[in-house]
């Protein structure tokens, strides 16, 4: 009975003691070097990308005449006042002004007027004869029909001294810059305005 169950537990034994010494129990050295992998290294190349700058076209402003300064030649528009040619939208004050000077001492005419209407400095309205006997203190303004976001658009606005109206102010004249000309957007005649130096106001402010 004993030797039967030495020979079943024999080999049982053995199979142990293969596994509990593993590779050192059958002549494998345990001085061996263990072998050891090295994780390849990534080395991450961060690309900022540039920005292309794009220029902005900007157009310098035309000079402003001093107060009181009289224009003699022909009148000369302030670019930087034309909606075509900027996107920078000037102060209000500023547009007003530039429209004056522009306007100042000069002689307007649109088709279908019989005459001229002298704008000159100081507010004074003239016609061929001489002072408008209705018409006076004319100004640049922002009619209530021109959106605030039109600002290309102004009207010439006058003080009515004379006649039916007398103590009304009129626009007689809504104007807008458009392909380098002035045009009349408030008659049924639509068109350019003819603006040209007054030699009337001219002689009047000597």
């Amino acid at each position: 009975m004993t030797k039967r169950l030495i020979a079943l537990v024999g080999p049982c034994l053995l199979a142990m003691i293969a596994v509990a010494c593993g590779d050192e129990g059958f002549g494998a050295s345990p001085d061996a070097p263990t072998p050891t992998s090295v994780p390849p290294t990534f080395v991450r190349i961060v690309v900022t990308p540039v920005a292309t700058r794009t220029s902005v076209p900007t157009v310098p402003p035309t000079r402003t005449p001093e107060p009181g300064e009289l224009r003699t030649g022909e009148p000369e528009f302030q670019l930087h006042l034309d909606p075509e040619l900027t996107d920078v939208r000037p102060e209000d004050d500023v547009i007003f002004a530039g429209w004056t000077n522009y306007l100042a001492n000069t002689a307007v005419i649109h088709q279908g007027w019989e005459t001229e209407l002298h704008l000159c400095s100081n507010g004074v309205v003239m016609i061929d004869g001489g002072l408008h006997e209705n018409f006076t203190n004319w100004q640049i303004r922002r009619s209530p029909a021109i959106s605030s976001a039109d600002w290309g658009t102004v009207a010439v606005k006058i003080e009515i001294i004379g006649g039916r109206w007398k103590g009304r102010h009129w626009d007689v004249l809504t104007l807008v810059r458009r392909v380098g000309k002035v045009f009349v957007t408030n008659s049924p005649q639509l068109g350019p305005l003819d603006v040209t130096r007054s030699e009337l106001c001219l002689g009047n402010s000597i």
